[in-house]
Parts: C-alpha cells; structure tokens; sequence
C-alpha cells in the first residue's frame, strides 16, 4: 500500500503560504507581564507569611492578628489568581480583568502595609508590598489607561 502524496496530506508549512495569510499576533506589553508577574509573587508571598507566623499569630492577644491574617490570606489569594491569570491571558484587552487585578493589587498592598500594625507581622508584608507592588500598580493603571 502507497501512502497517499497528494496535496491534501501534505504538511503546509509558513513558507508555503501568500503574505496575506500569515497572521502574527501583536507583542505582550511588557509592563503588563511583569505587572502579573508582581502581582502573583506578591500574593504569594501574602500567603507564605501568615503560614509562616502561624505559632506567633495565634498566641497574640485580641481579635487584631486573626481579622488581619484573613485579611491578608483573602487578598493574597485573589491577587495571585488574577495576577497568574492574566499573565497566562497577557494579550486579553478585557478592561475589567485590568481593573480587578488593580483593585485587588492596591487592596493587597493597603493590607500589607496595615499589616505593620501587627508586631507578629512588622515589615514582611509591608516593604514588599511598598517595593514590588507600587511599581506593578502603576505600571497596570498605565496600561489600562491606553485601552
């Protein structure tokens, strides 16, 4: 038995095709990426740490540590999630998914610094939040603006 050479089953190669044809996407705004990239780390990092400080947190006196901790743990969780998601979706134009990941970054980072409040907590959330955070909120309301 022959194997059919026809040119229905021949593998079409981007060379073979007319100009008009070749579709390329547009590149992924880098500050977009690293924003996502931030974002993810830094909501990561806000679940890591009240893990971490689970002996000191629960030891401490009042509601404070315990309303702050969930606090933390709620925002890390959506700011990694809308930061992983969109760095997986970079090229996704969609307005709200911009405005949720800032939303959630400027809260993460307003309950990071409310975090140093908390003498368990002092500057772990805080100065990242302040170093990493700052940067990726304005780099994402800079790109959400040109949309």
């Amino acid at each position: 038995m022959r194997p059919n050479t026809s040119a229905n089953h021949r593998h079409v190669q981007q060379s073979d095709l007319p100009p008009e044809q070749i579709h390329t996407l547009d590149p992924v705004p880098k500050g977009r990426l690293a924003a996502c990239v931030i974002a993810f780390l830094l909501g990561s990092w806000m679940l890591a740490v009240p893990v971490a400080l689970i002996d000191q947190l629960k030891d401490a006196p009042g509601p404070g540590p315990a309303i702050v901790s969930g606090i933390v743990i709620a925002l890390g969780v959506a700011t990694a999630g809308l930061g992983g998601f969109l760095f997986f979706n970079a090229r996704d134009r969609r307005r709200p998914w911009s405005v949720a990941l800032i939303g959630t970054l400027a809260a993460s980072v307003i309950a990071a610094v409310m975090s140093a409040t908390q003498p368990a907590y002092g500057l772990l959330l805080t100065a990242p939040a302040i170093v990493a955070g700052v940067p990726a909120l304005i780099a994402l309301a800079r790109d959400a603006s040109r949309t």
